[in-house]
């Protein structure tokens, strides 16, 4: 018997064997490591003994939590005389966990049972839930792949953005096969072409130099893809959202690439106002000092009337300068109201033809109206209406050679948009040129605009007067083959109820 119970003491293991005797349920046998595991009093130590002795010391000691002891030492001794198989976990108060099991006896009148410390497993399978929980809520997206490449874990934040996931581990899924999903999927944005060279980079970004590497996704997304090799062979892959970073990055290249362009047509604006303002005060300085020092009789009226007229043309082309300047300012800094009513398209194309048509036929230019009206009103300012067309047919005339021709119309949309067209048969620009055309101070520089006045702001402050009427100005041109300027005006601004003899 003492062999028995050496045997038993040397188990790493807390045994008991617990039989009914005399219809008495007894502990009849166990080992040291069950006395102390469950800090049960030396004396408990030497068996037989009643086993409600074992359940009421616990009881008392508040092992099974608050309530009755002795209703407590009931429920256990009857749930005991089931001899039925058990298997589960008690927490002690010091935080000591044991796992309990217990095995009927092959009589059927009692059970064998084991108690192991589970504590430090317990508390690592714990730790490990409390780091999946954590990585789950990361806003990174992890992975870990063992040192064979396997993938071993996935958090949630990844397994959403990469749908070819299916399971926190995928068994023969390396790194190089993560790459080649994303290709697969159609999740690289720009790539096509370039499959291979991309996916040699993502496997070298691993092998050769683990660091970062930014990746383009066809769901707008920017990746930031971090690779770390621990000691044990693992690689541990951080894939992090970096796209509000990126769409901060690329705002700032084009904002710096604005200013850069802004810069550059300010000082070309410079440039040309310098001359713009320069030519017509010579003409004005010298034409009025030549008048001043002149006797008239001896200049003769017809040169006197043709100095007075250049003087007259030149200070005007000056307040036109001036008067756009201004215009411009005001509508940047929103002080340009609008006095509006409703007009008649008809007399409005009148009056800007009678005051453009000796400019034409100067130019030897043809402007015509493309067709009547639609019988309809446009609610707005009439004379920055005015100030559109007028600087549209300007701009066209500038730019339509001798013998060109010109037209303007009014249109009426399905969609109920009123739409007016100035096109000719002018020069033209290149595609990439209209968005510069259409920015304050932006003229288009080239050996054939030099050739003509103007500061670049007549199709600004066309689009700005536009879009104060809540009208879109749209561009149709190319180099050498004309161009049409459409001033589109929503149906708020399309007036249908009217009396036609105001």
């Amino acid at each position: 018997m003492d062999f028995v119970q050496q045997s038993l003491d040397s188990m790493s293991q807390g045994l008991s064997v617990t039989k009914l005797v005399n219809g008495e349920l007894q502990l009849v046998l166990c080992n040291t490591q069950f006395i102390d595991l469950l800090d049960f009093p030396p004396e408990f130590a030497t068996p037989p003994r009643p086993f409600s002795d074992f359940i009421r010391f616990n009881a008392e000691r508040g092992e099974y939590g608050p309530g009755n002891t002795e209703q407590q030492v009931r429920e256990r001794i009857e749930l005991a005389t089931k001899f039925v198989a058990h298997a589960f976990q008690r927490t002690r108060p010091d935080g000591t966990v044991i796992e309990i099991v217990g095995k009927p006896l092959p009589s059927g009148d009692g059970f064998v049972s084991t108690y192991t410390d589970i504590t430090e497993r317990d508390q690592a399978e714990s730790y490990s839930d409390l780091l999946i929980q954590a990585l789950d809520r990361s806003g990174a997206g992890i992975a870990i792949f063992d040192p064979d490449d396997n993938l071993v874990l996935t958090n949630r934040t990844i397994r959403t953005s990469n749908s070819f996931i299916t399971g926190l581990s995928m068994p023969g899924f390396g790194y190089d096969d993560w790459g080649r999903a994303l290709l697969d999927n159609g999740m690289i944005a720009n790539i096509q072409g370039r499959e291979d060279a991309w996916l040699n980079t993502w496997i070298q970004h691993r092998r050769l130099a683990p660091g970062v590497m930014e990746v383009e996704r066809t769901d707008d997304q920017w990746r930031l893809v971090e690779v770390v090799i621990l000691q044990s062979g693992h690689t541990v892959m951080v894939s992090s959202d970096i796209t509000e970073l990126k769409m901060a990055q690329i705002a700032l290249i084009d904002a710096k690439e604005e200013a850069e362009l802004a810069s550059r047509a300010k000082t070309d604006f410079l440039a040309n106002m310098s001359h713009e303002l320069r030519t017509p005060l010579n003409s004005i300085i010298g034409f009025s000092e030549l008048l001043i020092s002149t006797d008239f009789d001896t200049l003769g009226l017809d040169s006197v009337e043709e100095y007075l007229g250049d003087i007259n043309r030149s200070g005007r082309h000056l307040l036109r300068l001036i008067s756009d300047i201004l215009d411009i300012s005001k509508i940047e800094v929103g002080e340009l109201k609008l006095d509006e009513e409703a007009l008649c398209l008809r007399e409005l194309n009148q009056e800007c033809l009678r005051m453009i048509n000796e400019r034409a036929r100067r130019a030897g230019t043809k402007i015509t109206n493309h067709e009547r009206p639609p019988k309809v009103r446009l609610f707005a300012d009439e004379t920055r209406i005015k100030q559109i067309i007028l600087n549209l047919l300007t701009n066209a005339i500038k730019f339509t050679q001798n013998g060109g021709e010109i037209s303007i119309g009014w249109y009426l949309d399905e969609d109920g948009s009123l739409l007016l067209r100035v096109t000719d048969t002018g020069t033209g620009m290149a595609q990439e040129n209209i968005r510069i055309a259409l920015e304050p101070f932006g003229q288009v520089a080239n050996s054939m605009t030099r050739e003509h006045e103007g500061a670049g702001l007549g199709l600004p402050l066309c689009r700005r007067l536009a879009e104060l009427h809540q009208a879109q100005l749209r561009i149709d041109s190319s180099f050498g083959s004309g161009t049409t300027v459409d001033v589109i005006f929503p149906p708020e601004r399309v007036v249908t109820d009217f009396d036609p003899d105001d």
